[in-house]
């Protein structure tokens, strides 16, 4: 009984794993608020989906990194879902308070690192993810750099 289980249990994995994982390209970053407290940054991504079915997006869970130091971790859901065959642009908030920063003027290099979560197109995908075996992923990372900017 355990060996049929367990030969059932890697048949649905494999097909699982037939499941493209989409594809996350940093495409740039750019201030889009700065206050005394903190600046935030709006870093932009292209997914592409290369599978014949879409893909619907999970969650964002990412840390950042600036001068040494962990800044920002966030969890964020893209609210979107990736037609077959298609290329959508996404973004991924970022908030750095100006504590963790050098003085202004100066160029601060971040780095952001982590993972893209979707919902697996097939049903036997779904089901080993709501089980808990299979949980889709792929890695997120970007680096740029930011020039601090003056308090208004």
């Amino acid at each position: 009984m355990f060996r049929v289980l367990l030969s059932l249990l890697c048949l649905c994995a494999l097909q699982a794993c037939g499941v493209r994982v989409p594809i996350v390209r940093f495409t740039g970053a750019e201030v889009s608020q700065s206050t005394a407290e903190a600046i935030a940054l709006r870093a932009e991504f292209e997914i592409s989906n290369t599978n014949d079915e879409p893909l619907r997006l999970k969650f964002y869970e990412y840390t950042v990194h600036a001068d040494g130091h962990t800044v920002y971790r966030g969890r964020i859901s893209p609210g979107l879902t990736v037609p077959r065959w298609t290329t959508v642009e996404s973004h991924i908030p970022i908030v750095i308070r100006r504590e963790n920063l050098t003085s202004v003027g100066t160029l601060t290099v971040w780095k952001l690192s982590g993972t893209l979560s979707y919902y697996p197109p097939s049903a036997i995908a779904d089901t080993l993810m709501n089980l808990g075996i299979w949980q889709p992923k792929t890695s997120v990372r970007a680096q740029d750099e930011f020039e601090v900017p003056r308090i208004n």
